[in-house]
């Protein structure tokens, strides 16, 4: 039960950014509020890896470290077009399923996992801080860039449930 809650999660989430994504206008891609943070289609490009890298990473079966494991992703994802994003993001949706396809609820419970960062915790747990605690965080910078860079009638209820799909 506990995993297909977590899976709901991470759905749910993916599902409010696929739909958030349909509300960027034209032209607003490189849109950021100042210097030196993301641009929209760099929070789009981040949200296509952010939910199967940590997951993949602890269930992986050769011993690479973090920085080795991470960096050709984040750097794919630079390229990423803003077409692809639907696509993408549901390719990466059917990666998560695949991977928890390999873990069982005591997995997810007694798993010990290692953060790069430092600091250890239960599989299901380290999902939570990062899988579905990220995509949340960034949907909701994609949520407001999308409210600051363009008069959209967007609600606080469209950053938290699917309101017009």
């Amino acid at each position: 039960m506990y995993k297909q809650q977590l899976l709901n999660s991470i759905e749910k989430e993916m599902n409010i950014c696929r739909r958030l994504y349909t509300k960027i206008q034209p032209g607003q891609m490189n849109f950021r509020p100042k210097e030196g943070v993301r641009s929209t289609l760099e929070i789009l490009q981040y949200l296509c890896v952010i939910v199967n890298a940590m997951p993949t990473y602890w269930l992986k079966k050769e011993g690479t470290d973090f920085n080795s494991f991470y960096t050709p992703i984040i750097n794919a994802s630079k390229e990423i077009p803003q077409e692809e994003f639907l696509t993408v993001m549901e390719k990466q949706w059917a990666g998560i399923k695949e991977l928890f396809e390999q873990v069982t609820e005591d997995d997810l419970l007694q798993k010990e996992i290692a953060y790069p960062w430092g600091g250890t915790a239960p599989l299901g747990e380290g999902i939570i801080a990062t899988s579905i605690k990220w995509s949340a965080a960034y949907k909701l910078q994609l949520f407001l860039y999308i409210k600051l860079s363009h008069d959209i009638n967007l609600g606080t209820a469209d950053a938290w449930m699917l309101t017009d799909l």
